[in-house]
């Protein structure tokens, strides 16, 4: 398995996720390809760390509270919104999501170098 991030630029990362496994897996692997990576448990719990710098969001589109889908619009709304690369485990996935011209979308599990594909791609965006 060929991790693509490790031959770009690394960036900021945000991860989003509820799922606590996710969210420790997801910011492992980002730190092993080279990338800074904060992780937060929620949609509420990201807007309150209020991330300044953030090149690229991983936000999971079914959370506890407000939803992905709330958080992306929100951040939109205000003129914060990064590239954003939408995960999700849930089978309705592509009714809500699928194309979405401001972001990548991925179905829960996913391949690792998939996920750091979209990212790379999110971040060319903001470099």
């Amino acid at each position: 398995m060929s991790h693509p991030s490790a031959t770009t630029a690394p960036c900021r990362v945000a991860v989003v996720d509820d799922d606590d496994a996710v969210r420790r897996a997801l910011g492992r692997l980002l730190r092993v390809t080279g990338h800074q990576v904060r992780t937060y448990a929620s949609a509420e719990e990201f807007l309150g760390a209020a991330p300044s710098e953030v090149d690229c969001l991983v936000l999971d589109v079914y959370l506890g509270g407000m939803n992905g889908y709330e958080l992306h619009s929100l951040l939109t709304t205000v003129g914060q919104a990064p590239p954003t690369v939408f995960v999700t485990a849930h089978d309705d996935f592509e009714v809500g999501l699928s194309p979405r011209a401001d972001g990548e979308c991925l179905r829960k599990p996913f391949d690792d170098d998939r996920l750091l594909g979209a990212i790379a791609r999110a971040c060319t965006k903001v470099q």
